[in-house]
């Protein structure tokens, strides 16, 4: 089982990710011969990039939220990003 993850490398893996299917976005664009499949690719991977997208925006907030929560308690806190559950510590 996976231990919950620290929110700055959660952020960091939300970057990567977004940076990654650009990448491949690109590869599948450029290698893919008949267009319906360079489109279909493209279109996958842009709506799994908004996804990546909704979700760290997300989890941006729910940090945000939980760090003020946690500053009047002092109590660290916990949210998600795309299932993974993901450690808030008091600032």
């Amino acid at each position: 089982m996976l231990s919950a993850l620290d929110a700055e490398k959660v952020s960091t893996l939300g970057v990567l990710l977004i940076v990654g299917l650009l990448v491949v976005g690109l590869v599948v664009a450029v290698l893919a011969r008949p267009v319906a499949v360079k489109v279909l690719g493209v279109a996958v991977l842009l709506g799994l990039g908004v996804l990546v997208w909704t979700r760290w925006s997300d989890l941006e907030d729910c940090v945000d939220r939980v760090k003020g929560d946690a500053a009047t308690t002092g109590t660290p806190g916990r949210c998600q990003f795309l299932g993974l559950k993901v450690d808030v510590n008091p600032p």
